[in-house]
């Protein structure tokens, strides 16, 4: 029988606490989801509510990018450019 040693948990690496998010980061987050909400409980078709809502993270997703290009801040470019494919795919959905 072969010898089994027992798995331990990761040592943490020294000096990388996790970052804390930032209020802009957690607005983020949670306002599309609010907002698209309270849409749709007034009385908008979801249909409508998931393109106003895609259309506002286009818009967002837009001046991410063109912010990271001005500033030429290049750590942010893979996470911009998947921001921006998944708002071009969403807009190009079609729509009942």
């Amino acid at each position: 029988m072969p010898h089994v040693v027992p798995l331990s948990a990761p040592e943490p690496v020294p000096g990388a606490p996790g970052r804390p998010r930032t209020a802009a980061q957690v607005a983020g987050v949670l306002a599309f989801p609010v907002i698209g909400g309270v849409l749709a409980m007034s009385g908008m078709s979801v249909g409508d509510v998931i393109a106003l809502v895609s259309s506002c993270g286009a818009v967002g997703t837009a001046s991410v990018v063109t912010c990271v290009r001005l500033t030429g801040r290049h750590a942010a470019g893979p996470l911009a450019g998947a921001l921006a494919a998944a708002a071009v795919r969403a807009a190009q959905e079609p729509r009942p």
